[in-house]
């Protein structure tokens, strides 16, 4: 008799479901096989997904209809001795002392496959609880997607460091964790390339990443942004194009200048430390000068900044404002921080969504509040949303990835 065969004469006979003929014949074939119907049921409690379904009561009752059927007592007990296929004593003895085996078995392995059932099945219950929980608002990190002038996109917070690929005249290199270096191929290794080919770093909401440009120009790129490149730079300037927000130190060459482009503003460098914010959500571009002088211009209009100076450009209008500002806070997310300075509240969940990546919503006005204060970007959302409610009229309320703004 087969495993599956064994198996379904047992669940006839725990149903009372069993015909004489296959009473029987189960009866017969425990006699001579009495230890299958161990594997049997040790098989099928295993089976998480098939394991019987006793709990305590129901293993107990098998086990007391088991003990009370007359077709399975000795024969100088049995009321009804012709309906066992053995009538010696000692083998229906033997069998009797089987079937209670098998009851035992059935109450231990009755109780535990409950157990496996109900641990199986609270199990997937907290997987699902799990799954359907939204993350946990955390920091930004370093993390940007690099997309090479083929297509082909490399997620650099999952990549080892060393060298990426082979881009036109360079080679790009991930040389820590947030870092990325471009190097001049040797002469052969690009033999025939000619061709111009960009490359685009794409920060995401809630990540941070550096890149040393092929010559030697360091920019730093906030969250929610993107800088797009050449792999080398031929002629006799240097253009990147910017969305979002960046640091740039850029490498002195009084024959190549430099040029930033975002939005109809353009900004000329020969050699300078300079931050630039141009997200496309924000109603204009700033430009803040640390070290050296920038020129920006816009359709014609031009400005010409000093250290310690910031223009800033009306996305609705080609006017360039420029004033003298204190530099430590238009870099100080490069630094690790965040420094509100007499901000009002929608600037600063602007921030505040892409560090963190998250949504925010607004149940009340907030016009005339505006507030100040230094907070590291490693703080917790919990925590920093609190230091904001201590020094203003503003409550926060979290709700999985959403941050509700209320009075």
């Amino acid at each position: 008799m087969n495993n599956e065969r064994l198996r379904i004469l047992l669940e006839q006979y725990f149903n009372d479901t069993i015909g004489t003929d296959d009473c029987r014949e189960l009866l017969n074939y425990l006699n001579d096989n009495p230890g299958d119907v161990f594997d049997a049921i040790d098989e099928r409690v295993l089976n998480l997904e098939e394991a019987p379904a006793f709990d305590n009561i129901q293993a107990q009752k098998v086990l007391a209809g088991i003990k009370a059927d007359q077709r399975f007592k000795p024969a100088e007990e049995a009321e009804d001795a012709v309906v066992l296929p053995i009538t010696a004593k000692a083998n229906a003895f033997k069998l009797y002392a089987a079937w209670i085996k098998i009851a035992a078995a059935v109450l231990v392995f009755g109780i535990i496959g409950f157990y496996f059932i109900q641990k199986h099945k609270n199990a997937a219950v907290h997987n699902e609880v799990a799954v359907m929980q939204p993350a946990k608002i955390l920091p930004g990190s370093n993390k940007a997607i690099l997309t090479l002038s083929t297509g082909k996109s490399i997620v650099l917070d999952s990549a080892g460091n060393g060298a990426l690929a082979s881009t036109g005249k360079s080679r790009v290199n991930k040389v820590g964790d947030g870092k990325l270096v471009y190097d001049a191929l040797p002469g052969a290794a690009h033999a025939g390339v000619n061709a111009v080919l960009y490359n685009t770093l794409t920060i995401p909401p809630g990540g941070q990443y550096q890149v040393v440009l092929p010559d030697g120009t360091q920019v730093w790129l906030n969250s929610s942004s993107a800088l797009s490149y050449p792999t080398e730079f031929s002629g006799n300037e240097r253009r990147v194009k910017l969305t979002g927000e960046a640091y740039f130190e850029v490498a002195k060459n009084k024959d190549k200048p430099f040029y930033v482009e975002m939005n109809n503003t353009q900004i000329r460098v020969l050699g300078t430390h300079f931050d630039v914010s141009a997200y496309a959500d924000d109603n204009a571009i700033t430009t803040t000068l640390l070290e050296g002088s920038v020129q920006v211009s816009k359709n014609g209009k031009q400005a010409l900044l000093k250290p310690g100076q910031q223009a800033v450009v009306d996305n609705g209008a080609d006017k360039i404002a420029v004033s003298k500002v204190n530099t430590n806070t238009a870099v100080a997310w490069k630094n690790g921080y965040f420094v509100f300075d007499d901000e009002d509240i929608a600037t600063i969940m602007k921030k505040v969504s892409r560090w963190y990546n998250a949504d925010i919503e607004y149940k009340a006005s907030f016009d005339g509040q505006r507030f100040g204060g230094t907070f590291a970007r490693s703080k917790s959302i919990a925590d920093l949303l609190k230091n904001l409610e201590q020094i203003g009229k503003v409550h926060f309320k979290i709700t999985g990835r959403r941050i509700t703004v209320m009075q």
